[in-house]
């Protein structure tokens, strides 16, 4: 009986300290988030790969995490994003955030760049009661897809002059094909009007 006794006040014990552990890890999360700063992005390009919970790092760096994505309300070509970043995250009025992709997969994050040196925190700069905004900038592959068909004009044109070129050298070939003596003939000159 006394083993049992025993057996129960460990496991008891043990359920306890399991517990306040649980407890102080949730506590510790959510300390570390309270100095998290909400900003706000709007992308007029399509947002799909992104998803809630994706990072967003600077310059490679992780500081925060996108907590929400909805349609602009005011503009619907817009897509609004809230991410949540670190406190200390260098976040500049000359900041921009950009899209890019994450390996293969098709999954996007949010990369934000720039902020030099001398510029004012967008946290400082934003007006009391307002959330601050980070503008953002198309990236690099809707950039390349929006060049695309002037790209693919040109290469089209290209092509017109080189089948114009390969028809042109084809009538020659099968000119001097017919007659090789076109090749012994000496060109003529442009005064022979009677100079002599």
């Amino acid at each position: 009986m006394e083993t049992d006794k025993h057996f129960f006040i460990e496991g008891l014990f043990i359920i306890s300290l399991s517990v306040a552990a649980a407890l102080f890890f949730v506590w510790l999360a959510s300390s570390s988030q309270r100095d998290d700063v909400l900003y706000r992005i709007r992308f007029a390009e399509s947002v799909s790969g992104l998803a809630v919970g994706e990072s967003v790092k600077y310059r490679g760096v992780d500081v925060g995490t996108v907590k929400t994505m909805i349609i602009d309300p005011a503009d619907p070509r817009l897509v609004q994003v809230d991410v949540s970043l670190r406190k200390d995250a260098p976040v500049k009025t000359d900041t921009k955030a950009i899209l890019k992709l994450k390996g293969i997969t098709g999954a996007v994050f949010i990369e934000l760049d720039g902020g030099s040196a001398d510029s004012q925190s967008l946290l400082a700069a934003t007006p009391e009661g307002q959330m601050p905004e980070i503008p953002s900038e198309k990236s690099s592959l809707n950039a390349f897809l929006d060049q695309l068909p002037v790209v693919i004009e040109k290469f089209s044109s290209l092509e017109d002059e080189a089948k114009k070129v390969v028809s042109d050298i084809g009538g020659l070939t099968k000119k001097l094909k017919e007659n090789p003596s076109l090749l012994l003939k000496p060109p003529k000159s442009k005064d022979s009007s009677g100079s002599k």
